[in-house]
């Protein structure tokens, strides 16, 4: 009858690992991180101040040409029901 693989995984011995284990999966670890926060940054954050500059701008120009300001609309700021 064969026996449990779970049993004989319980039974078989395992060695220990290594002193530097730790060390070299931190260093691994830690630059990929950095690499991807960085990347996220690069992508994600530039593109949202790009963004919002882009919009000060079009206003400031928008100000310049006509003498106006006008803000655009919050949703839901519209007039007040009737009652």
């Amino acid at each position: 009858m064969p026996r449990d693989l779970l049993a004989e995984l319980a039974e078989s011995a395992v060695p220990p690992p290594p002193p530097t284990f730790e060390r070299s999966l931190h260093e691994r670890l830690n630059q990929r991180l950095v690499v991807h926060q960085v990347l996220d940054l690069i992508l994600k954050g530039s593109g949202y101040t790009i963004w919002h500059l882009a919009c000060g701008l079009v206003g400031l120009l928008r100000l310049t040409i006509t003498g106006k300001f006008e803000p655009d609309p919050k949703p839901g700021a519209g007039s007040a029901p009737d009652a």
